[in-house]
């Protein structure tokens, strides 16, 4: 059966990556996995100052892929023995930023198992999966050179990178997932993420950049972003006055909704478009925060 590689190395950082030496997870750490062979295998190197993030790759293992919920990590695994595996591998990797579990759970019923934790400054963990942008899959390279440039941001914004997993399982191409911390609130739509927005229409950059921190423009219709969790909505429009209106409309129902407005953008379409006895000639979109 194919390892889990996990490695406590400063990938892809900047400033460090060729000229200091990797740390290591404490001893302590390492002395607390205790798994049945084939085990997942730690190899341990020392991180750099700063980029300390844990790297490795997941591929027959899914159940070592962790999903993340308010102050829990989750999976699904088939067995108690499958989650204890979960729990060997994580346990030391929270530690390691100064975050303890403080209950684990499992459902032999439906494979649900869970990881509580509290951190030491009321941070959380967050994830963000590459797998919907655009990128050359078999491209080691380009893959290696992505991940950098998220993880610079993230850097930067003072969200530190926990951990990054390369998966190679046939579920997937190949992509890779990031974790990193974040400070919580009590709606995950508001939370200060690592975040995609890709719903098939372009995207006006100009009008997000002030809203957000733009990562990525992925391409014409997809981009990364920190921030809270944007929405946009397209319609069309007889003309520049009925749009006018429409978003005008569509505010009141966003500030009734809770909902922030950002901006708006109208434009007149290239061709006319008709439906029955109505002719559309112009279109808008509009850009909130959910």
């Amino acid at each position: 059966m194919k390892k889990l590689a996990m490695i406590a190395a400063a990938a892809l950082c900047v400033s460090t990556a060729k000229a200091a030496e990797l740390n290591n997870i404490s001893a302590g750490d390492v002395s607390a996995i205790k798994i049945e062979i084939p085990a997942p295998v730690l190899k341990i190197t020392n991180p750099a100052p700063k980029c300390g993030h844990v790297t490795g790759e997941v591929a027959a293992k899914l159940h070592l892929l962790a999903q993340t919920a308010k102050s829990q990590l989750f999976t699904f695994a088939k067995t108690e023995a499958e989650f204890k595996e979960f729990t060997d591998i994580w346990t030391p990797i929270l530690a390691k930023f100064d975050i303890k579990v403080i209950a684990r759970n499992f459902d032999p019923k439906t494979g649900f198992g869970t990881l509580q934790y509290v951190s030491s400054d009321g941070s959380v963990v967050r994830d963000f999966m590459a797998e919907d942008m655009n990128y050359d899959a078999l491209s080691s390279t380009t893959i290696a050179k992505l991940q950098h440039e998220l993880l610079e941001p993230l850097e930067q914004a003072g969200m530190t990178p926990v951990a990054v997993l390369d998966i190679k399982n046939p579920v997937f191409r190949p992509t890779f997932k990031i974790y990193y911390l974040t400070k919580p609130e009590e709606n995950d739509d508001k939370e200060v993420q690592l975040r995609q927005l890709k719903n098939g229409d372009d995207i006006d950059f100009d009008l997000l950049a002030g809203a957000v921190n733009i990562v990525k423009k992925d391409s014409s219709f997809s981009m990364v972003y920190i921030g809270k969790l944007l929405g946009s909505k397209s319609k069309l429009a007889t003309d520049e006055l009925a749009a006018t209106m429409s978003i005008a409309k569509y505010k009141e129902f966003l500030a009734e909704n809770k909902k922030e407005f950002i901006a708006s953008k109208t434009f007149k379409l290239d061709e006319p478009f008709t439906v029955g006895a109505t002719t559309y000639n112009y279109a808008f979109t509009v850009y909130f925060f959910q």
